[in-house]
């Protein structure tokens, strides 16, 4: 009885450990899917900025774009919990380097901050300019902490 009892038990901590390892790989997989798409969703707003640029049109449609790029910028920097560096286009220096990887969220921040602000002037010429400063920003986050594209 006791022996039965000892094998039930390991039994029950196996299919509970592969159960609970499957239940992290899941929660990784899905922590790098809100990552992706967050991103995808800075690089429509950064889009949609563009084509304001390019129109020449009014600047005041940026202000919501800019506003959605800070909060997608503040979302972001949460999404990147230990182990979550499988299966994802984030280098290890993000983990490595994260006070780096937290001065190039701040970087990104204070750029959206900027073209927020020139997005409001209505002057074109300052809302191109917080554009490719703001590209730059995001540029310099990912030379150092995301994969190149193959």
């Amino acid at each position: 009885m006791r022996k039965t009892l000892v094998v039930a038990i390991a039994g029950a901590l196996a299919v509970g450990a592969m159960v609970g390892g499957a239940t992290i790989a899941l929660a990784q997989a899905n922590v790098v899917k809100e990552r992706q798409e967050n991103r995808k969703q800075t690089a429509a707003a950064m889009r949609a900025i563009k084509g304001i640029i390019d129109a020449k049109g009014p600047t005041a449609g940026a202000v919501e774009q800019a506003a959605k790029l800070k909060t997608l910028e503040a979302a972001f920097i949460k999404m990147f919990p230990a182990g979550s560096d499988k299966d994802t286009k984030a280098l290890p220096t993000v983990w490595s380097d994260w006070a780096g990887f937290q001065a190039a969220n701040k970087n990104a921040d204070a750029a959206f901050d900027k073209l927020a602000v020139a997005a409001g002037s209505g002057d074109q010429a300052a809302l191109a300019a917080a554009f490719a400063d703001t590209g730059k920003a995001c540029g310099a986050c990912h030379d150092k902490f995301r994969a190149k594209a193959n």
